[in-house]
């Protein structure tokens, strides 16, 4: 095994070295309980070996001074975030460190009273999913003079010319925001949609830039009327946005969401008009939710794994010299709720490069 050079060891390079989890690697070398003798030996072996020096946020973790972290999400209401938070969880807890969580529900103000008050608690690094382009990641660096952060779920992707807003130390957390695009919209131009919409938050609050950017690009390529739906993320703001687009002139017959959960309201805005999911409008969703496949009828979407993403805000959370972005990959699930458009052929053959269904 070849040594990494001299001050660029980090606590992941002594958790592959010992074969054991990045948060078993915290525990053993903060002297804390929880991991076996051997074990414990053995990462202690490979941290001497590599050469690696804990960095002063670990030291001041094995004093116990800085043994909590914080969490910010968006929107708790959302059931993908708990299961996020439980992934978190999962890291902390085998780590022996407390993870304090907040709420922004999709409040700027909100968002940067939680960093004020977490960096009063003298956490020892926050997580958050922002609201909007991300400025509360540089209220947290101000307030702890570069105390670790991680964004969540957020690209918050440069404008040409323009540095990045979260700088090279903010590693970013998320799915495959492309693919999660490029899958169901070349799916409903093979069933033969040539309106899609796609529903997202306003520009003012969302933090995914390139997910909207590569919905215009991707409809552009393949043919496709590609049209964009505005709505703050609640349920009632999505069933009224979705609802007027529905009823308009020349209504999109498919559209895609950044979630299941704003998905349902357009469940409800299909049926206040009397549409039928599937055979009138085709709805698709992103997270696969346990609820999605029980509803009538049952979602399409895009399945990542939510609690490897809180594992993933974790792990760097922990070790600040892991600052390598992660990309959860994604994967179609194609259910009853995408169907061919009306006036398409119905027997349109499926793609089994996209179709994967959990009822197969």
């Amino acid at each position: 095994m070849t040594t990494p050079p001299a001050g660029a060891v980090s606590l992941r390079d002594v958790a592959a070295a010992a074969g054991v989890s990045v948060a078993s690697a915290s525990v053993a070398l903060n002297g804390r309980d929880g991991v076996a003798a051997a074990t414990r030996a053995r990462i202690v072996e490979a941290a001497q070996r590599l050469g690696y020096r804990a960095n002063p946020q670990a030291q001041a973790l094995r004093r116990g001074l800085a043994s909590t972290y914080g969490l910010v999400v968006r929107n708790l209401a959302n059931p993908f975030f708990l299961d996020v938070v439980s992934g978190a969880e999962e890291v902390a807890a085998q780590a022996g460190v407390t993870l304090m969580l907040a709420n922004s529900r999709y409040s700027t103000e909100l968002e940067r009273e939680h960093v004020r008050s977490l960096a009063s608690h003298r956490c020892a690094g926050l997580a958050i999913a922002p609201v909007g382009n991300g400025e509360s990641l540089g209220l947290w660096a101000e307030l702890t003079r570069g105390t670790t952060a991680v964004a969540l779920n957020a690209t918050l992707a440069p404008a040409p010319g323009s540095p990045d807003p979260l700088g090279p130390s903010v590693p970013r957390v998320g799915p495959d925001n492309l693919a999660a695009v490029d899958l169901p919209l070349t799916r409903l131009a093979e069933l033969g949609h040539e309106h899609v919409a796609f529903l997202c938050a306003p520009r003012t609050l969302m933090a995914d830039p390139d997910r909207l950017a590569r919905f215009r690009r991707t409809a552009r390529r393949l043919g496709v009327r590609g049209s964009v739906l505005t709505a703050p993320l609640t349920l009632e703001a999505v069933r009224t946005a979705a609802g007027r687009a529905l009823a308009g002139p020349n209504p999109p017959t498919a559209i895609m969401t950044n979630s299941d959960y704003t998905a349902q309201a357009v469940y409800q805005s299909a049926r206040d008009l009397g549409l039928r999911i599937g055979a009138d409008v085709s709805v698709v969703g992103h997270d696969d939710l346990p609820t999605s496949e029980l509803l009538d009828p049952p979602m399409a979407t895009l399945r990542v794994d939510r609690r490897a993403l809180g594992r993933a805000v974790m792990e760097r959370l922990l070790d600040p010299d892991l600052r390598t972005d992660h990309v959860e990959p994604v994967t179609m699930v194609e259910r009853a709720s995408m169907a061919p458009p009306v006036h398409a052929v119905a027997t349109l053959p499926p793609h089994p490069r996209h179709r994967r269904s959990r009822r197969q």
